[in-house]
């Protein structure tokens, strides 16, 4: 797992990004910044030391008993030991501890430690691509496509994928059309309950680029292809998916931001499945964990093809590879010391390297 947190960032390197990047993309990883300065999506997103305990101890308290009354006794077990171990680096030069990172995660969809991680990977990795396609020109987009909420997971599940191919690939009409739409863009699978219905709801979150000066309307385009792709794909004759788009920009100043584009990647990629599943019966535990084990809810075309083999590689790289990118905040030095200590027992009093998302925290 690559480095991921917060912490300071030498002067001269600060001063550099500074000019180079907005207030919010060089505060949010510098604690010299006052807290007032933040927005709350960055404070969220921080990744700090109290936040992992806290997402372990929710792990204990609810999601390994739910799993376990359902039955899913492996799949507990496996998420009650994720995360329980931490690694510190300690500088030869001047002996300045940092927190590194936890170890052995269980990459389980269910597991809040997880998710958190996941989420803070595809901020580290997409929101860099992002800026550098805003600057040339690009528009980006939020959207979400449905289908008609279902009692089935698997049937709901198969009929969106389905849909989603029709409307991407199958159909080459329905492709030439959507390819005109967008240059690229990544999206996700989310699965909960419909608000109204009581059953699944399963949809699609994506995060579109496009190339043009122009002002964009796009919703009634989408919305065609989209309902053309859903009927075929539940054998339907009357409406069975909906559409929702909007460019994705700050609602104050209305233009796109990295506000606006923090808040958009941490939608589309908080969760695959929302803890509201905390509250499903046993039985309804026991469909949902069958459905979505062994698929793959994430996926890239166009501009953005291959952004997700780069996540997973960054979720996968070694403390050791890390550490030889890593600069002390402190004394300057690149050369550290690795200790292991228990979860639980940790301590506060730590520093943190910066994230891989400012590049300039890194060391030629």
């Amino acid at each position: 797992m690559a480095v991921i947190g917060v912490g300071n960032v030498r002067k001269d390197v600060w001063s550099e990004a500074k000019a180079e990047r907005s207030g919010l993309c060089a505060c949010a990883f510098s604690s010299n910044c006052q807290q007032s300065e933040l927005h709350t999506w960055a404070k969220i997103e921080m990744l700090k030391l109290d936040d992992i305990q806290e997402k372990i101890l929710f792990n204990h308290k609810k999601i390994v008993p739910s799993l376990k009354r359902a039955g899913q006794t492996k799949l507990a077990d496996k998420i009650s030991i994720c995360g329980q171990y931490s690694q510190f680096a300690t500088c030869k030069g001047c002996g300045a501890k940092y927190y590194v990172t936890t170890g052995g995660y269980c990459n389980s969809r269910f597991c809040s430690v997880c998710a958190k991680r996941r989420a803070l990977a595809w901020l580290a990795k997409l929101m860099p691509l992002l800026e550098d396609y805003r600057k040339k020109g690009y528009k980006i987009f939020f959207l979400n496509l449905t289908i008609k909420d279902q009692q089935d997971l698997d049937v709901g599940l198969e009929a969106l994928n389905r849909a989603w191919r029709i409307m991407t690939h199958d159909d080459k009409l329905s492709r030439r059309r959507f390819r005109e739409l967008n240059d690229g863009g990544v999206r996700s699978v989310e699965v909960k309950l419909g608000a109204g219905s009581g059953i699944w709801h399963p949809h699609i979150h994506a995060i579109t680029i496009l190339k043009t000066d122009k002002v964009v309307k796009q919703y009634d385009k989408y919305r065609v292809l989209w309902e053309e792709a859903t009927k075929n794909a539940l054998m339907s004759d009357g409406k069975v998916g909906s559409v929702y788009i909007k460019g994705i920009r700050d609602n104050r100043t209305q233009e796109c931001n990295d506000i606006s584009l923090m808040r958009g990647v941490v939608e589309t990629f908080k969760y695959i499945c929302k803890f509201e599943w905390l509250d499903l019966t046993p039985e309804r535990l026991c469909e949902l964990v069958k459905a979505v084990s062994g698929k793959h809810f994430i996926a890239s075309w166009g501009e953005l093809y291959g952004i997700k083999k780069q996540v997973e590689a960054l979720l996968e790289e070694s403390t050791e590879e890390e550490l030889k990118h890593a600069v002390c905040k402190f004394c300057g030095c690149t050369e550290f010391e690795l200790d292991n200590l228990f979860t639980t027992t940790q301590s506060a009093n730590v520093n943190y390297f910066p994230s891989r998302t400012a590049d300039f925290t890194q060391r030629p």
